[in-house]
């Protein structure tokens, strides 16, 4: 039996373990956690002290593990039990991306072992 993947998405999205998010600094005292990124969104963790409202427009500027950073800005799309969706006008490289899938892969070598399998399903 082949696996066949269950979740087909028009953008890759990469998740990040927990010790490996890093911040979206919005402003001088505002920095929320990055869960996942993809080339046009973001999945931020909710703050209870600094809510994000649907429809808000969002823009900071995301450090990644090497230092460098990226400026994004969009608009919250949609809010869910795992978090904020950002839908970007002004979202991350291909670079960025293939930079931190790399990390996360070396760094964390089981990471996407147990996150891939959630989204293989066996077919019958």
């Amino acid at each position: 039996m082949t696996p066949k993947i269950n979740n087909l998405r028009r953008f890759f999205r990469l998740p990040y373990p927990r010790a490996a998010q890093p911040p979206l600094t919005v402003d001088k005292d505002t920095a929320y956690r990055v869960l996942e990124i993809s080339e046009c969104g973001i999945l931020l963790a909710q703050q209870a002290n600094t809510p994000l409202q649907l429809g808000e427009y969002l823009r900071g500027s995301i450090l990644f593990h090497d230092q460098d950073s990226e400026e994004i800005e969009g608009e919250v799309y949609r809010l869910d039990p795992r978090g904020v969706i950002v839908r970007l006008s002004r979202g991350i490289s291909a670079r960025h991306m293939m930079r931190e899938q790399a990390y996360i892969k070396n760094t964390f070598p089981m990471f996407f072992r147990y996150t891939v399998k959630e989204n293989f399903k066996a077919t019958k």
